[in-house]
């Protein structure tokens, strides 16, 4: 949102979290990738490299026998040009070599996504929210074919004047999200929502949920969505505050989150092309993820406190690059290729589950583990460290953050599996 902002220079203190994360993104893409990447894989278990594929394959049930459908031929299955096939339709179209989401951006052009949001401003004044059945009831047809035509020939709307209803626009709405050549959600990232819809069914409709539950899920989500193209990220938050909006007038348009989910997971979640009895099951079985997101509203577009912290450390670490010598600052280099940094540590997955209760020496950990590293580089200094996560790596998670030695942090090669992180 602010591309120009100085944050070699500037107070980091005076950006909120969304902006950082979107300054790095836009001059790091790379690198910011592979730290939500990385966070993301200490919440679910997947391997993120997943999602440099255009598509997956897809397991349903279809009377009471287990199938699976998919949309590449059995060449590409083998992995020959698989990256640089498409799976929503006309890929043809679509440059080969590029992000099976990247090209996905010129089809949600600003001309688009203005129309759209004309669309959702008129539709959330508070006369046609609570209109019954809205997203569900269709309007007229032949207003509708000539809203359609005002968008795509780039006219003024004039919504209200020109007599166009709730359910009007609301039905050219939808119907524009199904043209989409993918669903706005991007099939590159099946495998996650594969865990997600679990998790998000196990806590709709429940209250009793711990807060630790709550927040790995809310987490996972809003790290998920931080990966999306930026086009589709601010589309679906116009989408979710609207339905969120919709939702909350349940009592007189007898929509509720669940009704709303039902009608727009087709579009946001489900592959392009499928067979009716594979998006039959694919729109049941994700409509939990849309549900979550309409309840949650715009907190899922928050950026998790730990990957928040770990951003800002980034721009701390350039803002000391920028004190180095070149001779420093190319012997950095040279081994900064291949890794994301966290000053966070992140201990082993299956002993951390384990774990349940909460330990008061946590603080004295921490603070013993920042005087460790605050320690001239020596043979004692290794042994320490050494000796530390030979200590603490059976134990409890430990997120640990010194807040006066940022650039000591651990770090993840991209090449490493999460269980295996450690201090260094």
């Amino acid at each position: 949102m602010e591309a120009t902002m100085d944050t070699d220079h500037a107070n980091l203190n005076d950006f909120r979290d969304r902006d950082l994360a979107t300054r790095m993104r836009r001059c790091n893409y790379e690198k910011y990738k592979s730290l939500v990447r990385m966070h993301l894989s200490f919440e679910l278990e997947l391997n993120t490299d997943e999602f440099d594929l255009p598509c997956h394959e897809i397991v349903y049930e279809d009377k009471g026998k287990l199938k699976k459908w998919n949309r590449l031929s059995k060449k590409h299955r083998l992995g020959h040009g698989a990256a640089a096939t498409s799976c929503a339709a006309g890929s043809a179209s679509k440059s080969v070599g590029n992000s099976p989401t990247e090209t996905l951006q010129q089809q949600i052009d600003p001309g688009f996504l203005m129309h759209l949001q004309e669309l959702k401003e008129f539709l959330m004044l508070e006369k046609n929210l609570t209109q019954e059945g809205l997203f569900r009831k269709a309007g007229a047809v032949s207003r509708q074919n000539e809203l359609r035509m005002h968008i795509q020939h780039d006219k003024p709307l004039n919504l209200e004047l020109a007599g166009f209803s709730a359910h009007d626009c609301a039905t050219v709405f939808k119907g524009f999200l199904s043209e989409l050549p993918e669903p706005l959600l991007t099939d590159a990232h099946y495998p996650a929502h594969l865990q997600i819809a679990p998790l998000c069914q196990a806590l709709n409709g429940q209250t009793t949920a711990t807060a630790e539950r709550q927040q790995h899920l809310l987490n996972s989500v809003q790290l998920l969505l931080l990966l999306l193209p930026e086009e589709h990220r601010e589309l679906l938050q116009h989408i979710i505050e609207m339905l969120h909006a919709v939702a909350k007038h349940e009592k007189s348009n007898k929509m509720s989150a669940d009704n709303l989910a039902t009608l727009f997971t087709p579009h946001l979640i489900c592959p392009r092309q499928l067979p009716p009895e594979v998006l039959h099951y694919q729109a049941k079985k994700m409509s939990s993820i849309v549900t979550y997101m309409i309840v949650r509203g715009l907190d899922i577009f928050e950026v998790p406190g730990k990957l928040s912290t770990d951003i800002r450390a980034y721009f701390l670490e350039r803002k000391r690059k920028k004190t180095m010598s070149p001779e420093q600052t190319l012997d950095e280099s040279i081994s900064d290729v291949s890794t994301v940094n966290t000053v966070y540590t992140f201990v082993d997955r299956a002993a951390t589950a384990a774990a349940t209760n909460t330990n008061n020496t946590d603080t004295e950990l921490a603070q013993l583990y920042a005087h460790i590293q605050s320690m001239p580089e020596s043979s004692k200094k290794r042994r320490l460290i050494k000796q530390f996560n030979k200590q603490n790596g059976q134990g409890k998670l430990l997120y640990i953050f010194n807040a006066l030695m940022p650039f000591h942090s651990g770090s993840y090669d991209l090449n490493t599996s999460a269980s295996n992180f450690k201090i260094t």
